[in-house]
């Protein structure tokens, strides 16, 4: 009987030992089931969170920049000035050139003719664009404030990019031929009639390149600088607008018809006078021989 009781004493420890650990396993059961269950709507969630979550924007490449080209600038500029105030504005505009210096601006040509009957003058400048620009942007007023007006401004630029490339591309051959030609000439052997066609080949590429490195600076000096054009009109009364050009022509041409008139007259008073004084004179002499003879 005795150990029947520690038999049973040591089923029902085993027992208690047991039932913990099923109460743990029915509770670990019980929260996976959970866990298991909430997952699939976890991951809706995120799911709709990242959806309403805006999109980052991507910057856009920066699209290449076009190439630049060289391009020659020519500008021409026609002034109406007062009949007096041409040749003032005129001069003070070569002096302006001049004064700056021969690497910011040069005088290429200036005439003028004040006294004609549609008196006026052109100047033409070449120098650097920078300089031209800055001087051409005041040339509406300083007509303005002589009374005149700026008539005409036109900007003309020439694309010469193909032809410094092409010259350059042609100077480099011209200069990779001539140096293999000095290579083969270095080598020994031939004849002096060989030595002397090569000679005369080199001589003739070094006059190409000589050309073709004059024309390359040619082309790269009218990209670095800018020619500028002013012609001179007279304004006011003879303007080639105003209304009252006709009457101003029609009181010219008056006054150089009449003077016109008095040069015809002083020239045939200076022809006809002396055949007078003459033909005076010999009629007078018989006038008084005739009574002497009587």
């Amino acid at each position: 009987m005795r150990k029947g009781l520690m038999l049973a004493t040591a089923s029902l420890v085993v027992l208690a030992g047991c039932s913990p650990a099923s109460d743990k396993a029915e509770e670990y059961s019980s929260e996976a089931a959970t866990a298991a269950a909430e997952a699939p709507a976890d991951a809706a969630t995120t799911n709709a969170r990242d959806a309403a979550a805006p999109t980052p924007m991507v910057a856009p490449r920066p699209a290449p920049l076009a190439p630049i080209a060289r391009i020659a600038y020519a500008y021409s500029y026609a002034l109406s000035l007062p009949r007096d105030r041409g040749a003032e504005m005129m001069s003070r505009h070569e002096l302006a050139c001049v004064s700056a210096g021969a690497g910011y601006c040069q005088v290429i040509s200036a005439q003028a003719d004040w006294t004609a009957r549609e008196p006026g003058g052109r100047l033409e400048l070449r120098g650097q664009p920078e300089w031209i620009n800055r001087f051409r942007s005041d040339l509406a007023l300083d007509a303005r404030n002589v009374g005149g007006r700026l008539d005409e401004a036109v900007t003309e630029g020439e694309d010469v990019t193909r032809g410094i490339d092409t010259v350059t591309t042609g100077a480099k051959t011209t200069a990779s031929l001539a140096e293999r030609i000095r290579q083969l000439q270095a080598r020994s052997g031939g004849t002096l009639a060989q030595r002397l066609e090569i000679e005369r080949q080199l001589a003739d590429l070094q006059g190409q390149l000589d050309a073709q490195q004059v024309e390359l600076r040619a082309l790269n000096a009218r990209v670095q600088s800018a020619r500028l054009t002013l012609d001179y009109r007279q304004g006011g009364m003879m303007a080639a607008d105003s209304p009252t050009r006709p009457v101003g022509r029609a009181l010219d041409d008056a006054f150089g018809l009449s003077m016109g008139m008095l040069a015809i007259l002083i020239t045939a008073g200076s022809v006809l006078l002396p055949i007078v004084v003459i033909g005076g004179a010999v009629w007078w002499a018989i006038r008084r021989r005739k009574p002497a003879a009587a």
